[in-house]
Protein backbone atom coordinates (compact mmCIF):
# COMPACT_ATOMS: atom_id res chain seq x y z
CA UNK A 1 0.00 0.00 0.00
CA UNK A 2 3.25 2.47 -0.55
CA UNK A 3 2.05 4.03 -3.60
CA UNK A 4 -1.81 4.09 -4.76
CA UNK A 5 -2.71 6.23 -7.26
CA UNK A 6 -3.92 9.94 -7.13
CA UNK A 7 -7.69 10.42 -7.02
CA UNK A 8 -8.09 13.75 -9.01
CA UNK A 9 -8.58 11.68 -12.51
CA UNK A 10 -9.67 8.44 -10.73
CA UNK A 11 -13.00 8.80 -10.73
CA UNK A 12 -13.75 6.98 -13.99
CA UNK A 13 -10.05 5.34 -14.21
CA UNK A 14 -11.57 2.09 -12.40
CA UNK A 15 -14.31 1.20 -14.48
CA UNK A 16 -12.25 2.23 -17.63
CA UNK A 17 -11.72 -1.43 -19.13
CA UNK A 18 -15.22 -2.01 -18.54
CA UNK A 19 -16.60 1.54 -19.93
CA UNK A 20 -14.51 0.72 -23.27
CA UNK A 21 -16.01 -3.18 -23.34
CA UNK A 22 -19.35 -1.11 -23.08
CA UNK A 23 -18.78 0.95 -26.07
CA UNK A 24 -17.57 -2.33 -28.47
CA UNK A 25 -20.52 -3.95 -27.71
CA UNK A 26 -22.64 -0.68 -28.62
CA UNK A 27 -20.66 -0.79 -31.57
CA UNK A 28 -21.71 -4.49 -32.12
CA UNK A 29 -25.04 -2.74 -33.04
CA UNK A 30 -23.93 -1.59 -36.26
CA UNK A 31 -23.26 -5.28 -37.63
CA UNK A 32 -26.39 -5.83 -39.06
CA UNK A 33 -26.50 -9.90 -38.04
CA UNK A 34 -26.64 -8.93 -34.57
CA UNK A 35 -29.85 -7.90 -32.78
CA UNK A 36 -29.60 -4.69 -31.07
CA UNK A 37 -30.91 -6.11 -28.10
CA UNK A 38 -27.84 -8.06 -27.47
CA UNK A 39 -25.74 -5.61 -27.84
CA UNK A 40 -27.77 -2.91 -25.33
CA UNK A 41 -27.65 -5.63 -23.06
CA UNK A 42 -24.09 -6.18 -23.26
CA UNK A 43 -23.11 -2.53 -22.69
CA UNK A 44 -25.41 -2.60 -19.86
CA UNK A 45 -23.86 -4.83 -17.86
CA UNK A 46 -20.65 -3.34 -19.09
CA UNK A 47 -21.83 -0.81 -17.32
CA UNK A 48 -23.03 -2.38 -14.35
CA UNK A 49 -19.33 -3.87 -13.92
CA UNK A 50 -17.68 -0.22 -14.03
CA UNK A 51 -19.96 1.50 -11.36
CA UNK A 52 -19.27 -1.57 -9.37
CA UNK A 53 -15.69 -1.37 -9.74
CA UNK A 54 -15.50 2.63 -9.14
CA UNK A 55 -17.40 1.53 -5.99
CA UNK A 56 -14.85 -0.86 -4.56
CA UNK A 57 -12.16 1.71 -5.70
CA UNK A 58 -13.73 4.50 -3.27
CA UNK A 59 -13.96 1.76 -0.52
CA UNK A 60 -10.61 0.45 -1.06
CA UNK A 61 -9.25 4.02 -1.14
CA UNK A 62 -11.51 5.17 2.25
CA UNK A 63 -10.20 2.46 4.46
CA UNK A 64 -6.17 3.33 3.23
CA UNK A 65 -6.95 6.74 4.29
CA UNK A 66 -8.69 5.79 7.36
CA UNK A 67 -5.07 3.33 7.77
CA UNK A 68 -2.80 5.57 6.83
CA UNK A 69 -4.74 8.63 9.53
CA UNK A 70 -4.66 5.73 11.96
CA UNK A 71 -0.82 5.03 11.54
CA UNK A 72 -0.30 9.12 11.72
CA UNK A 73 -2.12 10.19 14.85
CA UNK A 74 -0.21 7.21 16.56
CA UNK A 75 3.05 8.38 15.35
CA UNK A 76 4.28 5.05 13.59
CA UNK A 77 5.21 7.09 10.06
CA UNK A 78 3.55 8.79 7.24
CA UNK A 79 2.79 7.16 3.88
CA UNK A 80 3.98 9.06 1.38
CA UNK A 81 1.24 9.25 -0.55
CA UNK A 82 -1.39 10.32 2.46
CA UNK A 83 1.50 12.73 2.97
CA UNK A 84 0.88 14.34 -0.30
CA UNK A 85 -2.85 14.43 0.22
CA UNK A 86 -3.53 15.92 3.47
CA UNK A 87 -0.52 18.68 2.62
CA UNK A 88 -1.63 19.52 -0.96
CA UNK A 89 -2.40 23.01 -1.98
CA UNK A 90 -6.10 21.74 -2.56
CA UNK A 91 -6.09 20.34 0.33
CA UNK A 92 -4.91 23.29 2.54
CA UNK A 93 -7.34 25.38 0.47
CA UNK A 94 -10.73 23.29 1.49
CA UNK A 95 -9.76 23.01 5.23
CA UNK A 96 -8.57 27.23 5.07
CA UNK A 97 -12.52 27.89 3.29
CA UNK A 98 -13.99 25.14 5.85
CA UNK A 99 -12.59 27.96 8.62
CA UNK A 100 -13.76 30.63 7.12
CA UNK A 101 -17.50 29.16 6.57
CA UNK A 102 -17.38 28.17 10.15
CA UNK A 103 -16.24 31.88 11.18
CA UNK A 104 -18.99 33.52 9.01
CA UNK A 105 -21.69 31.31 10.09
CA UNK A 106 -21.10 32.27 13.63
CA UNK A 107 -21.35 35.83 12.98
CA UNK A 108 -23.46 37.74 14.67
CA UNK A 109 -24.96 39.53 11.86
CA UNK A 110 -25.88 36.25 10.93
CA UNK A 111 -29.42 34.51 12.22
CA UNK A 112 -29.10 31.08 13.74
CA UNK A 113 -28.47 28.11 11.64
CA UNK A 114 -29.87 23.95 12.07
CA UNK A 115 -25.71 23.66 12.50
CA UNK A 116 -24.95 22.45 15.88
CA UNK A 117 -22.04 25.10 16.15
CA UNK A 118 -21.32 26.70 19.12
CA UNK A 119 -21.83 30.38 17.91
CA UNK A 120 -20.25 31.96 20.94
CA UNK A 121 -17.44 30.06 21.10
CA UNK A 122 -16.26 30.05 17.78
CA UNK A 123 -17.01 34.15 17.84
CA UNK A 124 -14.73 34.34 21.14
CA UNK A 125 -11.95 32.10 19.10
CA UNK A 126 -12.45 34.17 15.66
CA UNK A 127 -9.22 35.42 15.27
CA UNK A 128 -7.89 32.68 16.11
CA UNK A 129 -9.34 30.32 13.47
CA UNK A 130 -8.60 33.17 11.26
CA UNK A 131 -4.78 32.93 12.37
CA UNK A 132 -5.50 29.04 11.62
CA UNK A 133 -7.17 29.57 7.85
CA UNK A 134 -4.07 31.92 7.53
CA UNK A 135 -1.92 29.47 8.41
CA UNK A 136 -3.05 27.02 6.03
CA UNK A 137 -3.19 29.38 3.35
CA UNK A 138 0.73 30.21 3.68
CA UNK A 139 3.45 28.66 1.84
CA UNK A 140 5.55 27.13 4.69
CA UNK A 141 4.67 23.37 5.18
CA UNK A 142 2.57 21.78 7.68
CA UNK A 143 2.38 18.34 9.24
CA UNK A 144 0.01 16.12 8.32
CA UNK A 145 -0.84 15.13 11.56
CA UNK A 146 -1.52 19.23 12.25
CA UNK A 147 -3.81 18.38 9.26
CA UNK A 148 -5.84 15.74 11.02
CA UNK A 149 -6.19 17.78 13.89
CA UNK A 150 -7.53 20.70 11.65
CA UNK A 151 -10.21 17.71 10.78
CA UNK A 152 -11.12 16.60 14.09
CA UNK A 153 -11.36 20.37 15.02
CA UNK A 154 -13.95 20.64 12.23
CA UNK A 155 -15.77 17.54 11.85
CA UNK A 156 -15.45 15.51 15.21
CA UNK A 157 -18.86 16.18 17.01
CA UNK A 158 -16.83 15.84 20.32
CA UNK A 159 -14.98 19.15 19.23
CA UNK A 160 -15.34 22.02 21.62
CA UNK A 161 -16.26 23.76 18.05
CA UNK A 162 -20.03 22.26 18.44
CA UNK A 163 -19.70 21.52 22.67
CA UNK A 164 -20.77 23.48 24.92
CA UNK A 165 -17.49 24.40 26.94
CA UNK A 166 -16.92 27.95 25.21
CA UNK A 167 -13.11 27.61 26.96
CA UNK A 168 -12.14 24.50 25.35
CA UNK A 169 -11.84 25.89 21.92
CA UNK A 170 -9.22 28.46 22.36
CA UNK A 171 -6.81 25.62 23.88
CA UNK A 172 -7.89 23.29 20.93
CA UNK A 173 -7.02 25.90 18.47
CA UNK A 174 -3.52 26.15 19.65
CA UNK A 175 -3.13 22.93 19.93
CA UNK A 176 -3.91 22.21 16.20
CA UNK A 177 -1.54 25.70 15.33
CA UNK A 178 1.19 23.97 16.99
CA UNK A 179 0.50 20.57 15.49
CA UNK A 180 1.11 22.45 12.14
CA UNK A 181 4.52 23.65 12.48
CA UNK A 182 5.78 20.16 14.04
Amino acid sequence: MASLPSLRPASLRPGTPFLALAAVSLALDAAPNIPWPAGVAGAGLFAAAAAVRRTQYAVERRTARRIADDRIMRGHGVPHWREQELTSTRARTARRRQIERLVRSASGDRLPSASPINRGAVRASSELLRALAGRLDDDRPVNPRGVLYVDQLLGDPASPVYGEHAELLPRAITRVLGALDE
